[in-house]
Protein backbone atom coordinates (compact mmCIF):
# COMPACT_ATOMS: atom_id res chain seq x y z
CA UNK A 1 0.00 0.00 0.00
CA UNK A 2 3.06 2.34 0.50
CA UNK A 3 4.31 1.87 -2.61
CA UNK A 4 0.96 2.70 -4.40
CA UNK A 5 0.77 6.14 -2.52
CA UNK A 6 4.69 6.50 -3.01
CA UNK A 7 3.55 6.18 -7.32
CA UNK A 8 0.56 8.49 -6.90
CA UNK A 9 2.56 11.47 -5.07
CA UNK A 10 5.67 10.79 -7.18
CA UNK A 11 3.09 10.70 -10.71
CA UNK A 12 1.42 14.03 -9.64
CA UNK A 13 4.29 15.66 -8.57
CA UNK A 14 5.85 14.44 -12.04
CA UNK A 15 2.68 16.45 -13.65
CA UNK A 16 2.98 20.40 -12.07
CA UNK A 17 5.94 22.36 -12.95
CA UNK A 18 6.53 25.35 -11.15
CA UNK A 19 8.10 27.81 -13.02
CA UNK A 20 10.42 28.98 -10.43
CA UNK A 21 10.30 32.81 -9.64
CA UNK A 22 7.85 33.62 -12.52
CA UNK A 23 5.00 32.53 -10.52
CA UNK A 24 3.83 30.24 -13.17
CA UNK A 25 2.06 26.82 -12.74
CA UNK A 26 2.48 24.91 -15.53
CA UNK A 27 0.39 21.15 -15.63
CA UNK A 28 0.48 18.47 -18.22
CA UNK A 29 -2.40 17.66 -20.11
CA UNK A 30 -3.36 14.30 -21.52
CA UNK A 31 -5.87 16.74 -24.31
CA UNK A 32 -5.19 18.53 -27.32
CA UNK A 33 -5.18 22.39 -26.52
CA UNK A 34 -8.76 22.96 -28.00
CA UNK A 35 -10.08 19.88 -25.48
CA UNK A 36 -8.04 21.23 -22.83
CA UNK A 37 -9.59 24.62 -22.67
CA UNK A 38 -12.73 23.08 -23.59
CA UNK A 39 -12.40 20.98 -20.17
CA UNK A 40 -11.49 24.38 -18.40
CA UNK A 41 -13.98 26.31 -19.62
CA UNK A 42 -17.19 23.83 -18.51
CA UNK A 43 -15.27 23.38 -15.25
CA UNK A 44 -15.50 27.16 -14.85
CA UNK A 45 -19.04 27.55 -15.99
CA UNK A 46 -20.12 24.48 -13.60
CA UNK A 47 -18.64 26.55 -10.92
CA UNK A 48 -20.37 29.61 -11.91
CA UNK A 49 -17.97 31.82 -13.28
CA UNK A 50 -18.45 34.04 -16.42
CA UNK A 51 -16.25 33.43 -19.62
CA UNK A 52 -15.18 36.96 -20.98
CA UNK A 53 -12.69 35.87 -23.40
CA UNK A 54 -11.48 32.26 -25.30
CA UNK A 55 -8.85 33.52 -28.08
CA UNK A 56 -6.69 31.17 -30.29
CA UNK A 57 -3.40 32.57 -30.62
CA UNK A 58 -2.33 30.00 -33.53
CA UNK A 59 -5.71 31.39 -35.75
CA UNK A 60 -5.23 35.09 -34.68
CA UNK A 61 -1.22 34.24 -36.45
CA UNK A 62 -2.72 32.87 -39.09
CA UNK A 63 -4.23 35.88 -39.98
CA UNK A 64 -0.97 37.43 -40.53
CA UNK A 65 0.92 34.38 -41.85
CA UNK A 66 2.38 33.55 -38.64
CA UNK A 67 3.13 30.09 -37.66
CA UNK A 68 2.80 29.61 -33.56
CA UNK A 69 1.57 25.89 -32.36
CA UNK A 70 -1.54 25.32 -30.44
CA UNK A 71 -1.90 28.14 -27.61
CA UNK A 72 -5.56 29.28 -25.99
CA UNK A 73 -6.01 31.46 -23.34
CA UNK A 74 -9.31 31.92 -21.34
CA UNK A 75 -10.52 34.68 -18.89
CA UNK A 76 -12.84 34.31 -17.00
CA UNK A 77 -14.01 35.25 -13.06
CA UNK A 78 -17.51 36.14 -11.06
CA UNK A 79 -16.30 39.39 -9.84
CA UNK A 80 -15.80 38.55 -5.89
CA UNK A 81 -12.30 37.96 -5.19
CA UNK A 82 -10.50 40.18 -7.87
CA UNK A 83 -12.25 43.68 -6.83
CA UNK A 84 -11.26 42.97 -3.19
CA UNK A 85 -7.38 42.62 -4.41
CA UNK A 86 -8.00 45.60 -6.80
CA UNK A 87 -9.26 47.93 -3.95
CA UNK A 88 -5.71 47.89 -2.37
CA UNK A 89 -3.33 47.62 -5.64
CA UNK A 90 -4.91 48.86 -8.85
CA UNK A 91 -2.58 47.10 -10.55
CA UNK A 92 -4.10 43.99 -9.95
CA UNK A 93 -6.19 44.35 -12.75
CA UNK A 94 -3.34 43.51 -14.75
CA UNK A 95 -3.78 40.43 -14.19
CA UNK A 96 -7.44 40.14 -13.07
CA UNK A 97 -9.73 38.36 -13.99
CA UNK A 98 -8.46 35.23 -13.96
CA UNK A 99 -6.96 33.47 -16.95
CA UNK A 100 -5.36 29.89 -17.86
CA UNK A 101 -3.67 29.10 -21.17
CA UNK A 102 -3.23 25.82 -22.69
CA UNK A 103 -0.41 25.26 -24.99
CA UNK A 104 1.81 23.14 -26.80
CA UNK A 105 4.95 22.83 -26.53
CA UNK A 106 8.38 21.71 -28.86
CA UNK A 107 7.89 17.90 -27.85
CA UNK A 108 4.00 18.42 -29.15
CA UNK A 109 3.44 18.08 -24.61
CA UNK A 110 0.24 20.13 -24.00
CA UNK A 111 0.51 21.95 -20.61
CA UNK A 112 -2.46 24.19 -18.79
CA UNK A 113 -0.70 27.26 -17.07
CA UNK A 114 -1.84 29.88 -14.86
CA UNK A 115 0.16 33.13 -12.65
CA UNK A 116 -0.57 32.19 -9.54
CA UNK A 117 -2.33 34.73 -6.69
CA UNK A 118 0.62 34.72 -4.46
CA UNK A 119 2.84 35.97 -7.21
CA UNK A 120 -0.05 38.41 -7.67
CA UNK A 121 0.55 39.21 -4.50
CA UNK A 122 4.29 40.10 -4.19
CA UNK A 123 4.04 41.59 -8.06
CA UNK A 124 1.52 44.46 -6.36
CA UNK A 125 2.93 44.15 -3.16
CA UNK A 126 -0.71 43.08 -1.97
CA UNK A 127 -0.83 43.45 1.75
CA UNK A 128 -4.26 42.24 4.42
CA UNK A 129 -5.50 40.12 1.56
CA UNK A 130 -4.13 36.23 2.95
CA UNK A 131 -7.77 34.67 2.94
CA UNK A 132 -8.66 36.12 -0.75
CA UNK A 133 -5.70 35.29 -2.32
CA UNK A 134 -5.69 31.88 -0.98
CA UNK A 135 -8.89 31.39 -2.01
CA UNK A 136 -8.12 32.08 -5.36
CA UNK A 137 -5.40 29.74 -5.33
CA UNK A 138 -7.66 26.86 -4.49
CA UNK A 139 -9.68 27.85 -7.40
CA UNK A 140 -7.43 27.88 -9.68
CA UNK A 141 -6.16 24.43 -8.22
CA UNK A 142 -9.63 23.04 -8.20
CA UNK A 143 -10.80 24.27 -11.67
CA UNK A 144 -7.69 23.33 -13.47
CA UNK A 145 -7.20 20.09 -11.47
CA UNK A 146 -11.02 19.03 -12.39
CA UNK A 147 -10.59 20.29 -16.10
CA UNK A 148 -7.40 17.82 -16.55
CA UNK A 149 -8.69 14.66 -15.03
Amino acid sequence: MKHVILIAILAFLSSVVFAEGEGIVKLKSKYSVNETIDRVESVAKAKGFRIWVREDFKKMGEKINLTIKPNQLLIFGKGRGGPKLISVSPTTSLDLPLRVIAYEDENGQVWAAYTTPDYWKMRHNIKGKDKVIGNINNILKSITSEALK
